[in-house]
């Protein structure tokens, strides 16, 4: 089914850009829903016509693919209404909030459990079962989102997989949010500094760029190694004191490295507006 990877793969880039393109989670979750629910759509209209060649072709889509694309949505999904809803400013509220929604997903695990165990472990003897697009039997258990679901793309427990799949990501979340909380707190509050509030506002491709920069001209030192920070160290603070969280910002610096067009658009726009800046207060000493 090279077709169904391809388009799956295609969604991944997709959504890759989507990351690199803002910083703003409501923002990129909401992008990425759309980008997911287009795929998904796409996948519906391609399987309407086609036919399994075999019973091992179908528990293989049931089982590995649809649940990919599936798994995506939800967690987008999720990430924007836990975003949108999030209590502002007060930590311990923020504190509650999360762990409130990680007991949520760790109820649902923990009911899945039989399901989960037996797809994470690679067992296949209930495939035929679980992935099989036939009548079930009430006492093995299945999900009730399938009697909502046209049948001829729907098996017994492929929307339970992608929900599962989906909250180990939200989970992630939830727990980098608590960390968040937590180092911010031990951070920022023993050297005296207040919170002002203030965020990054460029893309995280931007700000891993600039990252990329400082640290390779050597601004930052480490006064217990006595070294040059590395990149991690680096990446660590700006973590902890802005409240961001990098990802894998060595991949997003491998994708600004091979840029067709400018590696470093972010600190060509910073130079030349900086510039800008200056000129106007040579202009009229009364700006800066």
């Amino acid at each position: 089914m090279e077709f169904v990877t391809e388009l799956l793969q295609q969604l991944e880039r997709e959504l890759d850009e989507i990351e690199l393109e803002t910083n703003n989670i409501i923002e990129r979750s909401k992008n990425s829903f759309e980008a997911c629910e287009k795929a998904i759509s796409k996948l519906k209209e391609l399987m309407a016509t086609y036919t399994f060649n075999n019973v091992a072709e179908e528990i293989h889509f049931f089982k590995q693919l649809k649940p990919k694309f599936y798994s995506k949505l939800i967690y987008h999904v999720r990430l924007f209404e836990l975003e949108s809803q999030k209590p502002i400013g007060i930590a311990k509220s923020q504190k509650k909030y999360f762990n409130r929604h990680l007991s949520e997903i760790m109820r649902y695990d923990h009911d899945h459990q039989n399901i989960y165990s037996y797809y994470r472990s690679g067992a296949v003897h209930m495939d035929e079962v679980y992935f099989k697009r036939t009548k079930h039997d009430l006492m093995i258990g299945f999900n009730l989102s399938y009697f909502d679901c046209n049948e001829s793309f729907c098996s017994c427990h492929d929307h339970t997989v992608a929900t599962l799949l989906a909250n180990e990501k939200i989970a992630d979340y939830l727990n980098s949010e608590l960390l968040k909380l937590k180092n911010h707190q031990r951070v920022i509050a023993p050297i005296g500094i207040e919170d002002t509030g203030i965020s990054w506002a460029e893309s995280k491709a931007s700000f891993i760029e600039l990252m990329y920069g400082l640290q390779t001209l050597g601004v930052f030192y480490n006064t217990k190694t006595k070294t040059k920070a590395d990149m991690s160290q680096v990446a660590r603070f700006f973590e902890m004191a802005l409240g961001v969280d990098l990802g894998n910002y060595y991949r997003t610096f491998q994708e600004i490295r091979i840029r067709k067009k400018g590696r470093t658009t972010f600190i060509d726009k910073l130079r030349e507006q900086l510039i800008q800046r200056m000129d106007q207060a040579d202009e009229n000493p009364r700006y800066n």
